[in-house]
């Protein structure tokens, strides 16, 4: 059982791995520096978990301050700032990276590889425009649906499940120097499932069907695009993680309105 200074370690040293924006500097001298992997692994879930009720409970002000509308846009538009700042945008520069690849006719397996999240060098480029626009509109649609619907809570299972997907991942070798990004030992590299499992535990009391659908789709995703790097590239790379993190992100978007509302 790791000790909870352990665990809030290992948040932090997960925080640091996963969102660009600094925590207090003395909640990182307190609890910061040197965090064993394992800790850090266990951390990838509850951070999500964390940052998912924080915005939830930004939903429940925003709806109680203005109109339930006015309340669920201001959030919507939060929401989706978050999600693509958390990692100064380098998840949404891929996505459209690969859309562009993609326009050229360069198939899916030979373009993960040249993906690149410098926004310079999609500038000028009207597709990219046009994709980012419609994609920013569309998570910002779902996001208000689930507010206005009752369901603000399923950001957290959204983050959640992100998080839990790149934390396996970085258990993955590196393509390059073959050593993860998280060397955890093979008997403790369930925790990462463990701790993903038993927030889904608590979610399930507002969500049963929707937090099952989920558990799916992380599940699945994790074991797919790890199998799917392994064989295709030797193990994974900083970039790929960010973007299975941003589809998957997407996915269980879209799960919540067809599974929730």
């Amino acid at each position: 059982m790791i000790k909870p200074e352990r665990l809030l370690r290992g948040m932090i040293g997960a925080w640091e791995m996963l969102i660009d924006f600094p925590l207090p500097g003395s909640l990182v001298r307190r609890f910061g520096g040197h965090v064993d992997s394992t800790s850090k692994l266990a951390g990838f879930p509850l951070v999500g978990a964390a940052v998912g009720i924080l915005l939830a409970f930004v939903a429940v002000f925003c709806s109680t301050v203005f109109r339930p509308v006015a309340g669920s846009v201001i959030f919507a538009i939060l929401a989706t700032a978050f999600l693509d700042l958390k990692d100064s945008g380098r998840g949404l520069a891929l996505l459209t990276s690969g859309i562009l690849m993609r326009q050229r006719g360069i198939p899916f397996r030979e373009a993960l590889p040249g993906l690149n999240a410098d926004w310079n060098r999609m500038s000028g480029t009207p597709l990219a425009a046009v994709f980012v626009s419609l994609l920013e509109v569309a998570k910002a649609a779902l996001l208000f649906a689930l507010a206005f619907g009752g369901a603000k809570l399923w950001i957290a299972v959204i983050l959640t499940g992100a998080f839990t997907v790149q934390g396996m991942l970085a258990l993955e070798p590196d393509r390059d120097s073959g050593v993860p990004l998280l060397p955890v030992s093979l008997e403790n590299r369930r925790l990462g499932w463990w701790m993903a499992g038993i927030i889904g535990v608590v979610l399930l009391l507002f969500f049963p069907f929707g937090v099952i659908v989920a558990g799916a789709v992380v599940y699945f995703a994790s074991s797919g695009f790890a199998g799917f790097f392994r064989r295709n590239f030797g193990g994974v790379s900083a970039d790929f993680i960010t973007l299975a993190g941003a589809l998957v992100e997407l996915l269980l978007l879209i799960a919540g309105l067809l599974f929730v509302l």
